[in-house]
């Protein structure tokens, strides 16, 4: 759960040849701000359900998987997350919940 910071749309899938940094190379992307100096950024997006200031809630769809901006080789339709933790990007994988 947290409030939408930011969002970025309009950059076309990555079928139509033009430029790969729209969204600074994210594409499609919103980030997330949950308290306690925790963002998330969800990107690559074909399209984004929820708007700055936003309050969103755990589970809540934000967007749908993508392939815009900046994806390496034939990645195909996918969600890019990222994690930051007081400013400094983490590895997501160190705190996701194991089952």
């Amino acid at each position: 759960a947290g409030k939408v910071m930011s969002v970025k749309t309009g950059c076309p899938t990555r079928a139509v040849r033009i430029d790969r940094s729209c969204g600074g190379g994210y594409g499609n992307h919103i980030k997330i701000d949950h308290g306690n100096n925790v963002v998330t950024l969800y990107a690559h997006m074909e399209s984004v359900y929820v708007s700055e200031g936003d309050m969103v809630s755990t589970g809540q769809a934000v967007g749908q998987m993508g392939n815009t901006g900046r994806t390496w080789g034939s990645t195909g339709i996918h969600l890019h997350v990222e994690l930051y933790i007081n400013g400094q990007k983490k590895n997501l994988a160190n705190y996701l919940a194991k089952s």
